[in-house]
């Protein structure tokens, strides 16, 4: 088993993140349907510190975990019934489908009948604790031979080497350039691939359409570029800080709103640009106050589209006659409803035309500086944060 590091996650202490870089071993015995991958990069998704902030069996989740699902890396073995990749070949990571069920069937994998179990919950039989110590990178206070679940999205990525599903496995041998871009391609398994698949698989504006993006970070971000590629009337960027606005006009917003004022309402603020409202807000914050009233600023037939996660008990609440006078639709996106095998070259080859510039967007961290990463995605001077394995 090769003897590695890997950010552990353990229960949380008050919704606090409890994550530290330890010592494991990692199983380099793949089953059937699974490839250890040697970790070049992952990205820093907001899923992984919302779903490390929940209590224990919440939504599937258990602890200790290596979570992380934007990752890049080699494959080092190859289970005998993985196609498509072979020892050695560049990979990108995505999410876990089964490939049987109805929806993926119908070409829609990211609403497997089995992706919160899967995806979520995780496994145990790869990985085990080998440190005795506590760790000096964070809170570990483990001890040898403890077994970690893993398979996060099937893949957990916060790792050096993991087990990953044959499943989650695109082949980059023929995407990338050079080696290097392992590490800048390792989001777009997630949280680009998102944004983008919002617009284009969900939302689908035309040019009559205004639209709104709530939170501008790596999602909202992808969004909000990849609306610019369509024919729109307006596309508003909603966020709080001040860097992040000036980064959307410079990625293609027509306005941007600032929500910091106290006592801000957005639905006032958006109407007094567009008095009738507007045709489509996507959602990438879960902010409750900001949903409803993105929900309200809705113009006839307007559609809602929601990405960020709300608290776990928040139920947002329509008057069904309203509803029905207006056409309104409120919608739910995960993973962007993409097709992993088909979203990631397309975002690299928008990426090489200039049309989808994410260089701009990425930060990079040695892996043992996650609390730095972390820092940094908090106060908002990162937009997409990239942790590299190879030193580690």
């Amino acid at each position: 088993m090769p003897a590695t590091k890997a950010i552990i996650a353990r229960d949380p202490r008050f919704t606090a993140l409890n994550w530290a870089l330890e010592d494991v071993a990692v199983s380099d015995a793949p089953g059937d349907n699974e490839v250890l991958v040697e970790m070049v990069a992952s990205g820093v998704c907001h899923t992984d510190i919302v779903l490390s902030a929940v209590p224990p069996g919440q939504v599937g989740v258990l602890y200790p975990k290596v979570m992380g699902h934007e990752g890049s890396g080699y494959a080092r073995k190859v289970g005998k019934n993985v196609t498509g990749v072979v020892e050695g070949d560049p990979v990108l990571l995505s999410f876990y489908s089964c490939g049987k069920c109805e929806q993926c069937e119908e070409k829609h994998p990211s609403y497997c009948d089995a992706f919160a179990k899967e995806n979520y919950g995780g496994r145990k039989g790869h990985v085990t604790i080998t440190n005795t110590n506590t760790s000096s990178t964070g809170n570990g206070n483990s001890g040898d031979g403890e077994e970690v679940y893993s398979r996060f999205f099937g893949q957990s990525s916060f790792a050096r080497y993991s087990i990953v599903d044959g499943a989650c496995i695109v082949n980059a041998k023929d995407l990338l350039q050079s080696d290097d871009e392992l590490a800048l391609f390792a989001p777009l398994g997630c949280g680009f691939q998102t944004g983008m698949g919002a617009i284009e698989n969900v939302a689908r504006p035309d040019a009559n359409t205004v639209l709104v993006v709530l939170g501008l970070g790596s999602v909202g971000i992808a969004a909000l570029m990849t609306a610019a590629l369509h024919p729109h009337k307006a596309i508003i960027g909603v966020d709080r800080l001040p860097s992040r606005l000036e980064l959307a006009k410079e990625l293609g917003a027509t306005h941007t709103i600032d929500t910091s004022p106290p006592g801000f309402n957005l639905n006032k603020a958006l109407r007094e640009i567009f008095p009738n409202g507007v045709s489509t807000v996507i959602d990438t914050t879960g902010a409750p106050p900001l949903i409803e009233d993105g929900l309200k600023s809705l113009r006839q037939r307007g559609k809602i589209v929601l990405i960020g996660v709300t608290p776990m008990q928040y139920e947002l609440g329509v008057s069904v006659v309203q509803h029905i006078n207006s056409g309104r639709a409120v919608i739910g996106c995960i993973e962007g409803d993409c097709i992993p095998s088909e979203a990631i070259p397309k975002l690299i080859q928008w990426y090489r035309e200039g049309r989808f510039p994410i260089d701009k967007l990425i930060s990079y961290f040695e892996a043992h500086d996650f609390k730095k990463a972390l820092a940094g995605l908090d106060d908002g001077s990162v937009v997409k944060a990239v942790l590299k394995w190879k030193d580690v």
